[in-house]
């Protein structure tokens, strides 16, 4: 059957037509698509973005890693089927990462929360509110604590080292007494079957963390080496505040993100009546290993499957002594900085040997023990990456190694993880 000319036409431009709408319809779905990315983009901008109260310091950025998989385990080591079967394909869910390691300058805002925190109470009246029979920090008022106020200083007690054992012979404050209490809830414990009759409230966990790093790392970690200078003033000097902060303990790390949950991100949505339920928290080592992945460049990628000798993840010695700026260097294909080298980083993994035997292949991941662990194996964390003091070879991001949850080095630090509901 054939038709007019005239007919013909009135088909096609129906045709055309509906073509347009239907156009029309994908582009606003594209849109309204971008612009939920990009009001969750906003969002978290707002949240963990804000600069530090310390003047000239980098902001708390973070990139988005994207939903994916990716083969765990090390992809250039073919030295025998055993190691090559264990390499397997894993699915890590989306998340968000910091875009370097955590600085002086951001750690320190965190020590001197809790030692305003402290003193506040120590001082009371103005400095403290009392809302429902409950004393919570006037933080208006605790922000401005004159620390040189020889009348302030003498209220403050406890807090302070005895004068005759510091060493100008002066009222101090002593950096073990600033001491911050970290509390949450142990799902994992909470969500076995031997378990399910017991009270949520017998999963609550309390630990006290001593905030302070310990400077003095930069002397026990290098014996017959004259680091004096980086022990003095490596966390005090303004000269150093966007240098990553080193001499944190595990158990640091992450009071420090238990803090930035509560402090920051939570009140943040509390006080703008967002949806709650962000979290800060250490990068499990297979979400590290993915951005890693995502971030090596190019260039090492042909260097890699050319040579089994280069190893993934390297990069060229750049004679660094000492950690570097933390925006100093090449930023990867995913914008992060630093993966590989600089100072390595705490994981909220566990070390076991073995582990990926019988881990899960959907965000794996092992944990076990706690700070108040008295075994050993229990209290072994993984570090992942490279660090400032090792040697070309170890500079790439397949380096892995583990330290007691405890440990402090001058060369580990850490960079952290965002949570946010959709």
């Amino acid at each position: 059957m054939f038709c007019s000319k005239n007919e013909f036409c009135k088909v096609l431009n129906l045709i055309c037509y509906n073509m347009k709408r239907l156009l029309a319809i994908v582009f606003v779905l594209s849109l309204a698509t971008n612009f939920s990315f990009a009001q969750k983009g906003q969002r978290l901008k707002k949240l963990v973005s804000k600069k530090s109260d310390i003047s000239a310091t980098l902001p708390l950025s973070v990139v988005e890693i994207p939903t994916g998989t990716f083969v765990m385990g090390d992809e250039a080591d073919t030295s025998s089927v055993l190691k090559k079967e264990l390499s397997k394909p894993v699915l890590i869910s989306g998340f968000y990462l910091s875009q370097t390691e955590i600085t002086n300058a951001q750690y320190k805002e965190f020590v001197y929360w809790v030692r305003d925190s402290i003193a506040a109470r120590a001082l009371g009246g103005e400095y403290v509110t009392i809302i429902a029979g409950d004393t919570a920090v006037n933080w208006k008022q605790a922000s401005k604590i004159n620390y040189s106020d020889p009348q302030v200083m003498s209220q403050l007690g406890d807090l302070l080292m005895d004068p005759s054992k510091t060493i100008n012979n002066k009222r101090a404050i002593d950096p073990q007494k600033l001491i911050y209490l970290l509390q949450g809830f142990n799902y994992q414990e909470a969500a076995k079957k031997e378990n399910k009759d017991k009270a949520p409230s017998e999963f609550i966990y309390k630990y006290s963390v001593p905030v302070y790093p310990d400077t003095l790392s930069w002397m026990r970690d290098f014996g017959y080496s004259n680091n004096e200078q980086m022990a003095v003033g490596y966390f005090s000097s303004p000269k150093f505040q966007n240098y990553p902060v080193v001499g944190v303990s595990w158990n640091q790390a992450n009071a420090f993100c238990d803090w930035m949950t509560k402090q920051k991100i939570n009140s943040y949505q509390a006080k703008n009546k967002m949806a709650e339920g962000g979290k800060c928290r250490l990068p499990t080592e297979a979400e590290w290993s993915y951005a890693a992945s995502l971030d090596i460049t190019g260039n090492e990628k042909k260097k890699s499957s050319k040579s089994k000798e280069s190893d993934q993840g390297n990069v060229e010695a750049q004679g660094k002594i000492f950690p570097a700026y933390v925006n100093d260097g090449k930023k990867g294909q995913a914008g992060l900085y630093n993966m590989a080298d600089n100072v390595s980083e705490w994981m909220i993994t566990s070390y076991y040997e073995g582990g990926e035997n019988f881990q899960n292949r959907f965000n794996p991941d092992i944990q076990f023990g706690t700070p108040q662990s008295q075994s050993k194996f229990q209290r072994r964390k993984v570090i992942r990456g490279g660090s400032w003091k090792d040697s070309p070879s170890l500079v790439n991001t397949n380096n892995r190694s583990y330290e007691d949850m405890d440990a402090t080095h001058s060369y580990i630090g850490f960079r952290v993880v965002i949570n946010l509901p959709e």
